[in-house]
């Protein structure tokens, strides 16, 4: 399996480079983005056939209902161990809302077939993948990503049939595939606004609500399309400035603009507000959570 080391460049979903050198090509207009490719009537173009193509043109699918199941206090126990030593997102929660997190985390896990490649097998690492999809979800009533059955960890980073790219990550119609490697880089680093594990959850979240026949949350399905609507004015500004707060694999196309986005909202929520209010503001009705306060959720409502 090949590896690559952390301060080299390395690849996400689409075999996108990203590294160091990123944001200095961005703004010197070398990077491999679509504001290389577009004018801005043609983005005008493209945002509009994207939300044309997201808007649903019957009524979606009725929404399963997904229950929480409490855990015992030995499990709760053994759960806040394991989850306080990798998210610092769980161990902001009040006690209660740590309860739903960790309710949220077994009903998950026990819905997903884990297979680990190259690595042992230990429900630790299924433990915390479960909690980066509950942290993406947590402010949604619906948060099981119930379209997706497998979930693939592998050891390092790897390469697929036909494709010499590297990977960290991506999401098929088969699983959700994640580099080991390359998760617990982005839960201990918070200076570059990389975490595969909330890049690609975002995928899935996505695909499972407008791709996915069940399972979907009409408040995220519906906050989406609105979103979709902010992102002409946002990639509008940045292809004026030429330069953004986000890293350069955001233009990349639309959909990695959403993963890429959502990454910088959780791993570094006030950067992105200081330096991209409309965006964060977007991101914070789609999601119905603001990750810098300790409750995290919004509206509480909305993700029973």
């Amino acid at each position: 399996m090949s590896k690559i080391q952390i301060n080299q460049p390395f690849s996400l979903k689409t075999g996108a480079k990203i590294g160091t050198n990123e944001a200095t090509d961005l703004q010197n207009g070398h990077g491999r983005s679509i504001f290389n490719l577009l004018n801005p009537n043609q983005m005008r173009s493209v945002l509009k056939r994207l939300k044309q193509y997201f808007s649903p043109k019957a009524p979606p699918p009725p929404v399963s209902r997904q229950e929480e199941f409490p855990v015992d206090e030995t499990l709760f126990n053994n759960y806040t161990f394991v989850i306080g030593s990798v998210f610092s997102y769980f161990n902001d929660l009040p006690h209660e809302n740590k309860i739903r997190f960790i309710n949220r985390v077994h009903h998950f896990k026990n819905t997903k077939k884990f297979h680990y490649i190259g690595l042992e097998e230990k429900d630790d690492i299924a433990t915390l993948v479960s909690s980066s999809a509950i942290q993406v979800t947590f402010g949604l009533k619906n948060y099981l990503l119930t379209y997706f059955k497998d979930i693939y960890v592998l050891a390092d980073a790897y390469k697929m049939e036909n494709d010499n790219e590297l990977y960290i990550g991506h999401v098929a119609p088969e699983g959700i595939y994640l580099s080991w490697k390359h998760f617990m880089y982005g839960y201990s680093s918070k200076s570059d606004n990389v975490n595969v594990a909330v890049h690609e959850m975002s995928h899935a979240l996505l695909y499972n609500n407008f791709f996915a026949q069940y399972g979907i949350d009409a408040h995220f399905r519906m906050n989406y399309e609105k979103f979709s609507n902010t992102t002409g004015p946002i990639l509008a500004d940045v292809l004026t400035k030429r330069r953004s707060y986000l890293r350069s694999y955001a233009f990349s196309n639309l959909n990695e603009f959403w993963a890429v986005s959502v990454e910088a909202f959780f791993v570094n929520p006030k950067g992105l507000r200081e330096n991209m209010p409309e965006l964060f503001e977007a991101l914070s009705r789609v999601m119905n959570q603001d990750p810098s306060t300790k409750n995290k959720i919004l509206r509480e409502e909305i993700s029973k």
